[in-house]
């Protein structure tokens, strides 16, 4: 897969009223950056990776395109605005690109490697959509109200991640059949599934958590302090 047939969508458009900051979740600092660098960083410096776009809140777009033009990037990325659902959101980054593929990446998710990209582009080799995903490690039960109830084979169970990869010409034909789903799709290999496809899965990495709550973001902010750039390492005793 050559380099210019790949874009690669920051979703960046969600409030994030779980995590109870005064701005969207996109948009707080972690390291003195805004979120969504993070990631815009890592995906501009891959060989495979073309051009960008940035999914951002409607109200957000000048400030978000202040940032970008700030970071002086070799990269073309463009900034358009999002919509009510996340799957309206990537839909208008996706019409953005006109990649063969396009690769949908969380903002939320700060510390996604390398590796796993470059995991995500081998699967696509076989399949026309992939995502990242991690093993399940913690016992899963359904519950009802407070009471507990049937433990899930959790050998049988993932956690999914992004990025995600798909091919683009499919994913905005299965973005005409979300509307006439029951309730939102909480990500587009839902929608591709939807359609019939196959979706492959690729290894994450467990450090490539999504910041949700206040809680994640002290995980976050300790795991950037411990990765920060010039930080000095303790002496060895």
């Amino acid at each position: 897969m050559n380099r210019a047939s790949v874009d690669c969508i920051i979703v960046a458009a969600g409030s994030g009223k779980r995590l109870g900051a005064k701005v969207p979740k996109a948009f707080v600092r972690l390291g003195g950056r805004p979120l969504f660098v993070h990631s815009l960083l890592t995906f501009v410096a891959h060989k495979a990776v073309g051009s960008l776009i940035v999914v951002a809140p409607p109200a957000m777009v000048p400030q978000t395109r202040r940032i970008v033009n700030g970071l002086c990037l070799h990269k073309e990325v463009t900034v358009v605005p999002g919509g009510e659902h996340r799957w309206q959101s990537v839909r208008n980054g996706v019409e953005a690109s006109e990649a063969t593929w396009v690769m949908i990446h969380d903002s939320a998710r700060p510390f996604v490697a390398t590796a796993v990209i470059d995991g995500v582009l081998r699967a696509s080799r076989k399949f026309d959509a992939v995502i990242a995903a991690i093993p399940e490690v913690d016992t899963i039960r359904r519950f009802s109200g407070d009471r507990a109830g049937e433990t899930l084979d959790r050998s049988a169970i993932v956690r999914v991640q992004t990025p995600q990869l798909f091919l683009r010409g499919k994913l905005l034909l299965a973005f005409d059949a979300a509307a006439r789903l029951s309730s939102p799709p909480t990500d587009e290999a839902l929608l591709l599934e939807a359609s019939g496809a196959a979706v492959g899965i690729s290894q994450g990495d467990a450090l490539n958590f999504k910041i949700t709550t206040q809680g994640d973001l002290e995980l976050a902010e300790a795991l950037w302090e411990k990765r920060r750039p010039g930080r000095k390492k303790p002496p060895r005793t």
